[in-house]
């Protein structure tokens, strides 16, 4: 699944896309286009991002937006938050995954999962945690995060593959702008060829139920972390305290940074007066979650001075 003319076309026109202002990731991978798995005829492949430091390194996957039919994974805000997590001492891993219209929901989903349990099953092979692992994801990869963290699949022992006998569980959840639920938010084009298959069987309010991460709330789910701008364009800030709420209600951890006047896309949130130090709020939340020691700091983008 590498990058192509058309997917970058696509990432670029998509609703969900990321604001041209965007600052690009400057960090470079250590290991590009490794395999992580096939599905019917395409590879399914990762960059992989070395962590700083001596130990044994927790696992961050990040999911790359685009807004399901197309994404950029070095240049994205995701991708951005390599810049820091690998100098805290995260192994991060950003993964490419199968795309609408082409592959609606739910392969997106199962792509996903395939990634953590193969990462899971070849930890040794980074020497990293297999039992420490985090999603970070952001708009459409922010979905992701949050429905697979809430789907928290078991393997199969029956698998064929070992790997798909592994877990698809995670510790630690981190979404950026991020929706929750696909019936507060009205339909567009995207989500239309992400969920017209499944809205066809179902009909559509039951398919936008099963579609939507909200709906697998359960007091096992892992602990997470919620960041949104309030002025996002296209995500309401009552998706994160709507889930927010969810997660309290059974008792899990859960937290909302709050960017005030942000919208879409972390781009131009350093020029922001009040924004909070959101990347050191991230790493040292992870650090609490995932029980990791790892610095912070390093490879933040520095902030703008505050206009007169």
């Amino acid at each position: 699944m590498k990058l192509n003319r058309e997917n970058i076309i696509l990432a670029v026109i998509a609703l969900f896309t990321l604001p041209a202002a965007l600052a690009a990731s400057t960090r470079v991978p250590t290991a590009e286009g490794l395999v992580y798995g096939g599905a019917d005829g395409q590879q399914l492949t990762m960059d992989y991002y070395a962590p700083a430091g001596a130990g044994v390194p927790p696992i961050a996957i990040i999911i790359h937006g685009g807004g399901y039919i197309g994404g950029i994974n070095r240049n994205g805000s995701e991708a951005y938050c390599a810049d820091f997590l690998a100098p805290a001492g995260y192994a991060v891993f950003a993964i490419n995954y199968r795309l609408a219209p082409r592959y609606p929901y739910p392969y997106m989903v199962y792509d996903v999962e395939r990634a953590i349990r193969y990462l899971r099953h070849n930890a040794k092979q980074w020497n990293a945690d297999p039992n420490k692992i985090a999603l970070v994801g952001g708009s459409a990869g922010g979905f992701l995060s949050n429905m697979v963290g809430l789907l928290n699949a078991a393997g199969d022992p029956r698998a064929p593959d070992p790997v798909d006998r592994e877990s698809a569980k995670v510790q630690a959840v981190v979404t950026l702008f991020a929706q929750s639920s696909f019936a507060t938010v009205p339909l567009n084009a995207n989500v239309h060829a992400l969920l017209d298959p499944l809205i066809k069987e179902k009909g559509e309010a039951d398919a936008l139920r099963a579609a939507s991460p909200i709906t697998y709330v359960t007091k096992d789910a892992p602990a997470f972390l919620q960041i949104l701008g309030d002025k996002d364009e296209y995500i309401p800030f009552s998706e994160a305290t709507n889930l927010d709420a969810a997660l309290r209600r059974v008792g899990v951890s859960s937290t909302v940074i709050r960017i005030p006047g942000g919208m879409h896309g972390t781009g131009g949130w350093y020029k922001l007066p009040s924004v909070p130090d959101w990347e050191v709020d991230m790493t040292e939340w992870l650090n609490a979650k995932l029980d990791h020691q790892g610095p912070v700091g390093a490879g933040i983008q520095k902030r703008e001075p505050a206009a007169k």
